[in-house]
């Protein structure tokens, strides 16, 4: 009896470490939102986390492989923090505008080790994009030619619509009835043919930097919009752009728009 007693107290002690801490349980991720150079995950607080007695903080990891991640044992990986975090939120910085990250946190509890990760969210997908702001000149369509009316996503460059299909633009604006309209290059009246097709969907007024995936697939190649509207936009390479409607000025015929461009093809993560 005595020595099965032994036994079953030295399997304890390995359960729980030398000095009795337990491994704590992982947190539930929410979100995670881009931005040009960094991208920021959030984990849902947990008071039966954060209560026990053996939780220390959380750690965050940034691969590119999420099959990396995919193990029990935490210890051998690379955290991207160099302190232990005690908030539920962690801006990862010093990314790459042209990967792919997988973004895990998992507990680290006071003798330093680290838990499993979350089952139900292993990790949350991010990659940083590149944001610009440009002012565009509504056109006219009675005009021959409209300068500084249509963009490039890539790079915003901004251009005539005489020129939207050699210089592969991928959207254009116009004014109709005191109503703004973003229109995919290929349906310009006059300079349509060759040029790249995009697709619109309005979400209607929001929060630019909080939404952060595609819920509402592109389907349109016109729209109407109004200020601070957001939409969401699909190029003729598949890449995804999130637009806001920043100003609409009607007797200048100016529209300012501001968007993050996911630069890497089908990947609906802003």
């Amino acid at each position: 009896m005595k020595r099965s007693f032994f036994l079953l107290f030295l399997i304890l002690m390995c359960m729980v470490g030398c000095n009795g801490a337990l491994r704590v349980q992982a947190p539930e991720l929410s979100a995670v939102i881009m931005d040009v150079s960094a991208v920021t995950v959030y984990w849902e607080q947990n008071p039966t986390i954060e209560n026990n007695v053996d939780f220390q903080g959380y750690n965050v990891y940034v691969y590119t492989d999420s099959n990396a991640l995919m193990v029990e044992d935490g210890e051998q990986l690379n955290k991207w923090n160099s302190q232990v975090i005690d908030d539920t939120s962690y801006v990862a910085d010093g990314l790459s505008q042209d990967s792919i990250y997988y973004l895990q946190v998992r507990t680290v509890n006071t003798d330093d080790k680290v838990g499993d990760y979350n089952s139900t969210t292993p990790f949350l997908r991010a990659s940083p994009r590149p944001e610009f702001t440009v002012t565009l000149r509504t056109a006219d369509l009675g005009l021959p030619a409209n300068d500084s009316c249509a963009i490039r996503f890539a790079d915003a460059l901004v251009m005539a619509d005489s020129v939207m299909a050699d210089s592969a633009a991928d959207l254009w604006v116009r004014l109709a009835n005191d109503t703004l309209y973003i229109v995919s290059p290929d349906g310009h009246p006059a300079y349509g043919a060759g040029a790249r097709s995009t697709v619109f969907a309005n979400l209607g007024t929001g929060d630019f930097a909080t939404i952060s995936t595609v819920t509402t697939e592109p389907d349109l190649s016109a729209l109407a919009c109004s200020a601070l509207d957001i939409l969401i936009a699909r190029g003729a390479d598949g890449n995804y752009v999130k637009i806001s409607v920043e100003s609409i000025d009607i007797q200048n015929s100016m529209v300012t728009l501001l968007f993050a461009y996911q630069n890497i093809p089908e990947f609906p993560y802003f």
